[in-house]
Parts: C-alpha cells; sequence; structure tokens
C-alpha cells in the first residue's frame, strides 16, 4: 500500500543518512558541540563543554526521536555516529546505546549491530494491558497526594479548549492536552518507580496512541472517558478513579484490534 511504500523508503533515507541527521540534533548545539576558536580550548574548558553533553541529555534525545518515529524502526545507530554527533567519547556512546537497548527501544541485530527497535501489533496489544494496570495505580496515588489547586488546573486542561482543539481538527493540540494530563498524573503520582515503568511503555507506544485518536469516533469517546475519569478523582472516589482509567485503556486496544492495518 502507499503508506508501506512510504515508511519503505523512509526507512532507506534514514539508513542512508542517518550521519546527516545526527548533524543537527535537537538538543541545544553550543551545549556540546564546541565552535572553533582563535585560540585552542584549555582542558578545563573542554571538560566543561563535554560535561554539558550528559549521557542522560542524549538518551533522552534518541528517545524522543525514536518515540516520534524520526527514527524509524530498523534504523541503524552506529556508535562512532553517534559519538560524533553528539561529541562525546565512545565510551559515553556505548552507554548511551545499553540504556536505549534496556529500554527495549534498539535490539542488537547480527551483521548490522544497534537498529531501532520494531513494536509489533502483539507487542502494542500486550503494552496497552500492563499500562492499564499501571494506569489505576498511578490515579489512586494522585488522589492521595493531590491538592485543590492541582485539581483547577486539571480540570482547566480538560475544560472547552480539549473539545474545541478536536473540533478544530487541531489533533496535534489534542493529544498534547491528553500527553500533559497523563503527565500531570504520574507526577502527582509521586512515585519514580511507577514513573519509569510507565514512561517506557509511553516511548514505545507514542506513535500507536496518536494513530488511535485519528480512529473514527475515539476522540470523542475518549473526551467524555478522560471527564468522567477526572470527576472521580476529584470526588476522590478511587475505586471508580481506577474502573474509569481502566476502561479508557480497553477501549483503546479495541479500537487498536479493529484498525490493526492502520495503527501498526
Amino acid at each position: 500500500c502507499i503508506r508501506d511504500s512510504y515508511n519503505f523508503a523512509f526507512l532507506i533515507v534514514h539508513n542512508l543518512e542517518f550521519k546527516i541527521m545526527l548533524c543537527f540534533p535537537r538538543l541545544n548545539p553550543g551545549a556540546y558541540m564546541p565552535t572553533k576558536r582563535a585560540n585552542p580550548p584549555s582542558d578545563a574548558a573542554t571538560t566543561e563543554q563535554r560535561k554539558a553533553a550528559s549521557t542522560h541529555e542524549v538518551i533522552r534525545d534518541l528517545r524522543e526521536r525514536i518515540a516520534s518515529q524520526a527514527l524509524l524502526p530498523g534504523t541503524r545507530v552506529p556508535e562512532e555516529d553517534l559519538a560524533q554527533a553528539y561529541d562525546i567519547p565512545r565510551a559515553k556512546a556505548r552507554e548511551v546505546l545499553a540504556t536505549l537497548e534496556d529500554r527495549a527501544l534498539v535490539e542488537r541485530v547480527p551483521n548490522k549491530g544497534a537498529v531501532v527497535a520494531l513494536v509489533d501489533m502483539e507487542t502494542t496489544y500486550r503494552l496497552y494491558q500492563v499500562r492499564e494496570a499501571l494506569d489505576g495505580l498511578a490515579v489512586r496515588l494522585a488522589i492521595a497526594n493531590a491538592t485543590p489547586a492541582d485539581w483547577e488546573a486539571m480540570q482547566a486542561l480538560l475544560g472547552e479548549p480539549f473539545e474545541q482543539s478536536l473540533k478544530n481538527g487541531d489533533i496535534e493540540a489534542h493529544v498534547a492536552t491528553i500527553e500533559q494530563f497523563r503527565n500531570h498524573v504520574k507526577e502527582l503520582a509521586g512515585n519514580p518507580v511507577l514513573s519509569d515503568m510507565i514512561e517506557r511503555i509511553y516511548d514505545r507506544t507514542r506513535v500507536s496512541m496518536r494513530r488511535v485518536a485519528l480512529l473514527p469516533g475515539r476522540s470523542e469517546m475518549g473526551i467524555k472517558q478522560y471527564r468522567a475519569l477526572l470527576d472521580a478523582m476529584v470526588r476522590g472516589d478511587a475505586d471508580e478513579a481506577e474502573r474509569c482509567v481502566r476502561e479508557l485503556n480497553a477501549s483503546a486496544r479495541e479500537y487498536i484490534e479493529r484498525y490493526k492495518n492502520y495503527v501498526i
């Protein structure tokens, strides 16, 4: 189909031009790519510049690229290219790839090295099952930790603009609101272990989440479900809130199954 042909062609471009892409990373270049100077920088200055390019920043940038499919599944991620593009030592590049592999965002392929991992239909469905359980815990913890000001902020988030963005066809704004709501719940939960697990799933399902939002009737249903969830949270009804968030995730899985040829 046209979409598969496009993805195949795009994948070839990414594999051939990976070095060019990484020459323009999203991080602030001045923070870690030293500019040429008339006089060579001192050892202290070089050390300061290298510290600015922390392993965490490089990992975060690559997570964003992979999660948004700026780097498509199957794209090679050579260690030497990472080191050169981000101006980091090879040891740091290996650490970055090891972390991405641990998060299942890249995998090692014989004779190819590290490549961006594919998230297939079966894996996506299972990730949504796990997300359902994690979200249930997150809303319970958030209810216990939230203040009235938190509820006001979340009610404003899911207010009229949330629905209006959908009517205006602004899917990016609509999905961004959902992401902000989910992030707020995760932060209110206040559990770093839980946050890490949720982020790992989000990195691998971000594209499918956006595609699900485009499916016929899904966004309209989602608006009602998110508002029902928030109402239960504001009331302090943890059982109802967990039921709502599980229902929300279950319906998303149903849409994935129904439109699996489009979503994945």
